[in-house]
């Protein structure tokens, strides 16, 4: 701002000098409009401790990445043509048949869940229908209906991790192999009243009882027989 223009803001003749009050009404007006940073806050002081750290990690990176060099610098020459050959042959890699269809199959199973069917009914084996009833049977005796009924559902998961090992993963849940694809249909509805009286037990604090016993226990063997396995 020129001393006119000042001058003419607070009101004086072009080309007068700013008298003291002319000067304070000339500041009051700019800081009314608030055109102009006027007042700053007040700035604290870097940490020096965490100065001191950053400085420690960026030495740190230097020094690693020396290191890398370091190793490196007797096959600088030829790195180039090592890393031509690495890319060579991970490019053969990819187009080997063998990898295209492991990575097809695995992206598949990734990213197209909803369009996946099973291929073939889930049938636990004589056997292991036997000695799963015998067990529920046996915790059902005692009164231990809750634990008969998360045996009989962590027992088939089991089965059903043998018959198909890329349903069930770690992270999943039992309603998670319910819903999934990959579950044979036959399988669903005993698998639904199992999943439904151990999620009551386990995470409403309903008892299972002897009614969710029965219920379960006549949802599982109603699947075996109409499979032929009972």
């Amino acid at each position: 701002m020129g001393a006119d223009t000042a001058s003419q803001a607070a009101g004086g003749a072009p080309g007068a000098p700013l008298s003291l009050a002319d000067a304070r009404t000339l500041i009051h007006t700019v800081n009314e409009h608030k055109d102009l940073q006027t007042r700053f806050g007040h700035t604290p002081p870097p940490d020096p401790h965490a100065a001191e750290f950053w400085r420690k990690v960026f030495e740190a990176v230097g020094h690693f990445f020396q290191g890398v060099g370091e190793i490196f610098a007797p096959i600088a020459p030829v790195l180039p043509w090592l890393l031509y050959a690495l890319a060579f042959a991970v490019v053969c890699l990819l187009l080997s048949p063998v990898v295209r269809l492991f990575l097809t199959s695995r992206f598949e199973r990734l990213f197209a869940r909803d369009s996946l069917k099973a291929d073939e009914a889930w049938r636990p084996t004589k056997a292991a229908v036997t000695a799963l009833l015998g067990d529920i049977d046996a915790l059902a005796a005692q009164g231990l209906y809750d634990e008969a009924v998360h045996l009989l559902l962590v027992r088939s998961v089991a089965d059903i991790n043998a018959f198909r090992p890329d349903l069930v993963r770690l992270h999943y849940s039992a309603r998670d192999i319910l819903i999934h694809p990959l579950l044979p249909e036959a399988a669903r509805p005993a698998f639904r009243a199992i999943v439904g009286w151990v999620e009551k037990s386990y995470f409403a604090g309903i008892a299972v009882g002897k009614a969710g016993f029965d219920a379960c226990r006549q949802a599982y063997v109603a699947f075996v027989a109409a499979e032929g396995i009972a």
